[in-house]
């Protein structure tokens, strides 16, 4: 009997051991799983990666689509994998946004060509605004191989190109973009298509715009010029239409016509690149189309650029001339602030000039145009400048006086207090010496 009691007792031990054990392994955490490696520039493009996806199982074979009917079923999930994308991006979880969006162009693969470069070019934006260089590189990869297949199959969708180049032009491959921009121009001058022509020379030229490459952008704009005023002279328009500027009462007017945008551009690059006297040509020419249009808003601030471009070329006395005509322009039209930049540039110039008489003047008449524009800053800055000459001409009391003016302007605008009064120290200072 007590052996049997002895072995019952083993049995228990043993058995309870055993669901121990049972317990110990039911309660072990589960292993989590690996983390998929981040893509690198040796990594395989995704976006040639043939594998299912949970929401196609069953991809069609390569270069087939899905039915219109697979397609409505799939759009509303491929919207949803863009928002979450969208949404993990703005946590800042880079790697999981685009793997998500991987997997929707993948997808749209099946969807035809039309909507997967549409889909290249939107999440290739995303990556050029976020500096993504990785899957800039992947997405160009996928577009040339489109743009090889296009070529290879001679398909002559003119729509699919020009979107294609668009996608191109929109992630800055450069190289691809002007390769196709080109190749649409040369179509367009063999049919003789002007306003495609028109189309190709603007988008090369912002091409180069985006590249900071200004010879080819001017030589382009040059060449687009040409064209639209032979446009122009066929439509048998004496002018460009007019266009309006922006102003308070209308913030957002109709865009320039293209021929005048062309000219605000080569105006730039001109100045970019130094050459001044054709800036000042390109610029006159703008002038002049405002003033045909009986449009003088846009004038003033033309001609203080011209007025800046005649200081850089050492020609003082046309600069002179230029900023006086545009101070009598900005008056007229009660353009206070184009006035008072231009009272402001002549003052310097004929101070510069050691003009200290006229240089008085301009600056008294700057204070007058500011104050009918209640521009207390730019009163300030006058007073300043006319405190400045009169202390450099020992002139104390006249000094004192002006700085003591800009120091009132400077207190109601709770700005610069300490340099006015310091000024005013300094000429006190040298008057009782």
């Amino acid at each position: 009997m007590q052996t049997v009691n002895i072995i019952l007792i083993a049995v228990i031990v043993i058995l309870s051991s055993l669901g121990n054990t049972r317990v110990a392994i039911a309660q072990k955490p589960k292993q989590p799983e690996p983390e998929k490696p981040l893509l690198d520039d040796f990594s395989p493009n995704p976006l040639f990666s043939k594998e299912s996806d949970p929401l196609l199982p069953s991809p069609p074979p390569d270069g087939q689509v899905l039915g219109q009917s697979q397609q409505q079923i799939l759009e509303p999930e491929l919207v949803k994998l863009n928002a979450e994308a969208t949404g993990l991006l703005v946590a800042g979880n880079i790697p999981g946004a685009f793997e998500l969006w991987n997997r929707e162009l993948r997808i749209r693969r099946y969807f035809g060509l039309s909507q997967e470069i549409a889909a290249l070019n939107r999440v290739g934006l995303i990556a050029w605004n976020n500096s993504q260089r990785l899957y800039i590189k992947f997405i160009t990869e996928r577009l040339d191989q489109i743009s090889q297949k296009l070529n290879k199959e001679k398909i002559n969708d003119l729509q699919l190109w020009e979107s294609l180049g668009l996608a191109f032009k929109n992630i800055r491959a450069k190289n691809s973009a002007l390769s196709l921009y080109q190749q649409l121009l040369e179509t367009a001058n063999q049919s003789q298509d002007s306003l495609a022509q028109e189309q190709y020379f603007n988008e090369i030229a912002q091409i180069y715009m985006m590249w900071l490459d200004y010879p080819n952008a001017a030589q382009t704009y040059e060449k687009l010029l040409e064209l639209q005023q032979e446009i122009r002279a066929i439509k048998g328009d004496v002018l460009p239409p007019p266009t309006q500027p922006a102003t308070p009462e209308n913030p957002n007017p109709t865009p320039p016509p293209s021929e005048v945008r062309s000219l605000q551009q080569l105006a730039f690059i001109y100045e970019q690149t130094g050459e001044y006297l054709k800036a000042i040509s390109v610029k006159e020419r703008l002038a002049g189309y405002y003033a045909n249009q009986q449009n003088l808003l846009p004038i003033p601030e033309i001609k203080l650029g011209i007025g800046w471009n005649y200081e850089k070329l050492e020609q003082f006395e046309q600069a002179g001339l230029t900023y006086q005509e545009a101070y009598s322009i900005a008056t007229s039209i009660q353009q206070f602030d184009n006035a008072s930049e231009a009272l402001g540039r002549l003052g310097k110039l004929y101070r510069s000039q050691n003009q200290i008489k006229t240089a008085l003047d301009i600056y008294q008449a700057q204070v007058l145009v500011n104050q009918q524009a209640y521009n207390y800053y730019g009163m300030m800055n006058a007073y300043d400048q006319i405190g400045d000459i009169y202390l450099s001409q020992k002139a104390y009391q006249s000094a004192i006086a002006a700085f003591q003016q800009g120091l009132g302007l400077a207190q109601q605008l709770k700005y610069r207090e300490d340099y006015f009064v310091k000024k005013i120290d300094l000429a006190t200072r040298q008057m009782n010496r």
